[in-house]
């Protein structure tokens, strides 16, 4: 009788420790994609769905994408500012998500990693070949106002490097001085951003070092910032961009505007889609006057067409 009671506890043993595995081991249909506390890449957490079918399913995962992540070191991507006002599946199989106006509050690193959580995402769902985002009705755009369009899980790179999970191309606009000092010319880049940076500090060391390193740029165009010009601290919050330079910056570039100095920053930033604006403070301080000139500088400042060169 002892032998069959001790067979027994081991066989009940042995049958839970299987299923103490199994739950280990557990799979999932799709990996809801979120942002780490830091907001510089993607988490993921498995999750089965309830729905089949298509339609049914995009509704289903945004709202899983919607409700707060089971990690603690996890957050939602973009929707504790943001909400979907609707959403539509074509008949080629492409979802277009019409976001309200609180998308335009997202700042660019985080805008890119919500936007890549919720391709990522959709787009493990059969029958869905790519995302379309549009903000109050309207297509969403790129610093340079080109359309976004369709976006699939190959619109976004993951980054191996080991410094980040996440990096994303994307084109931004430079403002130089023309060979006067009178005037500003728009210069077309391309940027990469990982995480470890923002697009505006990219944007700001790009305008410190000048024009000379960037490829098929004009000979004649001039870097129109002083070049021992540091950038203290830069933010963005309700579409406008505070940034805090040394006092390097208020200082004269030989022969160039201290208004072409200034809107070489103004014009610059304000060309990203969440920057109207741009406040500027010196060493933490706000200045009334820009340096030694008459420039009103204690104010947000917007962007200046007119000392764009034609």
């Amino acid at each position: 009788m002892k032998k069959y009671t001790c067979m027994i506890c081991i066989l009940m043993f042995v049958m839970l420790t299987l299923c103490g595995c199994g739950s280990k081991n557990e799979t999932f249909e799709y990996n809801i994609a979120y942002l780490d506390k830091s907001e510089t890449e993607l988490v993921y957490e498995g999750y089965n769905a309830v729905g089949n079918q298509t339609y049914e399913l995009i509704g289903e995962l945004i709202d899983r994408m919607k409700s707060a992540p089971e990690s603690k070191d996890a957050i939602v991507p973009g929707f504790d500012v943001t909400d979907i006002k609707s959403y539509e599946l074509t008949p080629e199989g492409y979802v277009i998500i019409n976001f309200d106006t609180g998308y335009n509050t997202l700042t660019h690193v985080k805008e890119i990693l919500c936007r890549a959580a919720i391709v990522k995402t959709l787009c493990q769902i059969e029958g869905v070949n790519g995302v379309e985002f549009y903000v109050n009705e309207t297509p969403l755009t790129n610093a340079s106002g080109d359309v976004y369009g369709y976006m699939s899980e190959e619109t976004f790179v993951d980054n191996t490097s080991g410094e980040t999970t996440y990096k994303q191309t994307l084109n931004a606009s430079l403002y130089f001085a023309d060979s006067s000092g009178k005037k500003l010319v728009k210069v077309p880049i391309v940027v990469t951003i990982d995480g470890t940076i923002s697009i505006e500090e990219l944007i700001m060391e790009q305008l410190i070092d000048g024009p000379y390193g960037i490829e098929n740029v004009d000979e004649s165009l001039r870097g129109a910032i002083p070049q021992k010009t540091t950038v203290n601290q830069i933010t963005v919050r309700e579409q406008i961009c505070y940034i805090d330079l040394n006092q390097d910056f208020i200082t004269s570039v030989d022969n160039i505007d201290k208004e072409v100095t200034l809107y070489s920053v103004v014009n610059s930033l304000v060309e990203l889609h969440d920057i109207n604006k741009v406040q500027f403070s010196i060493d933490g301080e706000t200045m009334k006057f820009f340096g030694n000139s008459d420039i009103r500088f204690d104010a947000p400042l917007e962007r200046n067409l007119e000392i764009i060169k034609d």
